[in-house]
């Protein structure tokens, strides 16, 4: 921080010549501003303008809003624009909450051709795939701001940001599959042969987050011992205007762990393994698994990463065709179709964590498995379990009749989880 004459501080880059003048400095992607004037407001304007008409000029050549997507002009924004402000240069979770809220959602398309409308579609789509309001809202401001800049640039001409609506929820409601919706779920990757079948099935019975799942190698499984340990988790992000993969630490330091094999969890794999090698040989050349990232468990059906946007997409349709098979089955016996809601990738791990508890599980077992880092976070779970909560509570019979207690509670089982 620069001074003035009297040892008042002036803001960054700013300060007091002997003769009285103020000096103004800055340094932009190499080039150097040095700016004198007599009046200190007047010179803070002459620099804020020097600032960005060099910023402007270090942009990548012959750009416009029509070549230029929203994805590749972040990149370049978040590099000169918001890095430098943040401390240690960036921030990976930074980058991450664009590109996993609207980077895969809108982040292909031409800045020009971004309507305000492509915005608010990808706030419902967010919404309905379980995010909160004030993390889309977090993912917005960030987006906001990049096309702010787009504008001052000359590559848009409006912000379709401006007049976008997001709904205010004060709770958020945990997708949990029932038992029954568990069973028509795999019911159906069975009748349809989903190529995903292994995978869904795998994360029902491991509760791994989707980047863990994909970011799996088969050298971190131990089929002796019979546990996986997860140790990186499968990213995408955008380096010179290319979409890029690369495996990352986890999420937290407790999501570095080992998970014991549940139930057919060694069959599971032994499938998996069996007809990734099946499908490799089919397809031959054009096979598409990239060496770099190892020996991954889980591919598409044409041999790529498997990435969360493609799987919320399978799970898309998948929820579609499932209503429709209710509905059909309702059209012919004469009933009222269920609904099956919206399944989004979290939700098979939420709905892991509830068949933990449902089995008797303690929560700080959940707790090791899951790899929260807050004990709360796994106890939270505990709230979803209706079906337990009406059984008990017929199983007190007559709750105002106390004269004939004979059984006495156990507490010991519910510490923790009041």
């Amino acid at each position: 921080m620069g001074k003035n004459l009297k040892g008042k501080e002036l803001g960054r880059g700013l300060s007091q010549r002997p003769d009285g003048r103020y000096m103004g400095r800055a340094q932009v992607a190499g080039h150097r501003i040095v700016l004198y004037n007599w009046k200190l407001k007047e010179l803070k304007k002459q620099l804020a303008i020097a600032i960005d008409e060099a910023k402007r000029n270090n942009l990548l050549p012959e750009i416009d809003g029509r070549t230029l997507t929203l994805s590749e002009w972040f990149e370049e924004w978040y590099e000169k624009y918001k890095a430098p402000t943040l401390k240690n240069g960036g921030s990976a979770s930074y980058k991450r909450k664009f590109l996993n809220y609207y980077g895969v959602r809108i982040g292909s398309k031409a800045l020009a051709d971004i309507k305000q409308l492509h915005v608010q579609t990808a706030i419902a789509d967010m919404l309905e795939a379980g995010r909160t309001s004030k993390s889309i809202r977090e993912a917005t401001g960030i987006l906001q701001n990049c096309i702010e800049a787009a504008i001052a640039n000359g590559l848009m001409t409006i912000n379709p940001v401006i007049g976008t609506i997001i709904p205010k929820c004060e709770k958020v409601e945990r997708r949990v599959l029932s038992v029954e919706e568990q069973e028509i779920f795999l019911t159906y990757l069975a009748t349809t042969k989903s190529w995903y079948e292994e995978m869904y099935k795998f994360m029902l019975l491991t509760g791994m987050r989707i980047g863990e799942v994909g970011g799996l190698q088969w050298e971190d499984i131990d089929f002796q011992g019979r546990f996986i340990y997860v140790k990186r988790t499968l990213s995408y992000q955008y380096e010179d205007g290319k979409k890029t993969m690369r495996l990352t630490s986890p999420k937290t330091e407790n999501s570095v762990r080992k998970i014991p094999f549940f139930g057919e969890t060694k069959d599971i794999l032994q499938k998996q393994f069996e007809k990734v090698n099946r499908r490799r040989l089919d397809l031959g050349e054009r096979w598409r698994q990239p060496e770099e990232l190892g020996n991954l468990v889980f591919l598409t059906s044409l041999g790529s990463p498997i990435g969360r946007y493609s799987v919320e997409s399978d799970m898309r349709h998948i929820t579609k065709q499932i209503n429709e098979i209710l509905r059909t089955e309702a059209l012919y016996k004469g009933g009222i179709p269920k609904k099956f809601e919206r399944v989004h990738p979290h939700a098979l791990r939420h709905t892991f964590a509830t068949r933990c508890f449902e089995k008797g599980m303690t929560p700080r077992t959940v707790q090791e498995i899951m790899g929260h880092a807050n004990y709360n976070t796994t106890v939270s779970y505990t709230h979803v379990l209706d079906d337990i909560k009406t059984k008990e509570a017929e199983r007190v019979g007559n709750f105002l009749q106390n004269k004939d207690n004979n059984e006495r509670m156990e507490y010991d089982g519910l510490i923790g989880i009041l």
